[in-house]
């Protein structure tokens, strides 16, 4: 994900976002690629325990200086209302329940417009059923807003639940990879056979 994020530089090979290469960006591309394009979610939700949802949501916004305060409210109103927490957006993270600072952090993820968004680990540290409510709300806002969503996790019924195609690393390289029924139905490796037990 860091490599995908330009957080650290690949030493070889090619990425492409919509087409365009983005390796070999400059510091200045890369920032602005980070703010502009790419939405990070996390697993430990990073919010800003001093402010509260409203502010931790327009915090990024406000970083890009390009837009007015207007412009902020209505982004941040409106990404606060796709993840259910309109009642909530007074309230300092930890006033929150675990899957509502995670809604926060895909508030926060969302508010820049991103094309891709990172999830690293997003629902390793929820309750099941809190697991299954951030899987649909990613899968909705998968279809609502066309976003593609990167996800990376240990738990194969997450997969299941909410990937179209599957990648299986080891050792930093992708040693399979393809739709989700083709990788689960016929694993080429042991390492996805293992997995799946």
């Amino acid at each position: 994900l860091n490599i995908i994020g330009c957080i650290d530089d690949a030493t070889e090979g090619s990425m492409l976002l919509h087409d365009k290469e983005i390796m070999g960006l400059k510091d200045k591309e890369i920032t602005n690629l980070r703010l502009n394009r790419i939405g990070f979610i996390f697993q430990t939700f990073n919010l800003i325990p001093v402010l509260n949802i409203r502010e931790n949501v327009e915090f990024p916004l406000l970083l890009l200086k390009k837009f007015n305060k207007s412009e902020i409210n209505q982004k941040v109103d409106k990404v606060i209302e796709a993840v259910g927490l309109t009642d909530y957006i007074q309230h300092r993270p930890s006033e929150l329940s675990g899957g509502q600072r995670q809604r926060v952090a895909i508030a926060r993820a969302l508010a820049s417009n991103p094309e891709v968004l990172l999830c690293d680990e997003a629902t390793s540290a929820l309750d099941p059923e809190t697991t299954r409510s951030i899987l649909a709300l990613l899968q909705s806002l998968n279809q609502k807003l066309g976003i593609t969503i990167l996800l990376i996790t240990h738990e194969m019924e997450v997969i299941k639940k909410i990937a179209h195609r599957v990648a299986v690393i080891n050792g930093g390289e992708i040693i399979e990879e393809g739709p989700v029924w083709q990788v689960f139905a016929h694993p080429q490796s042991a390492l996805t056979r293992t997995l799946l037990q």
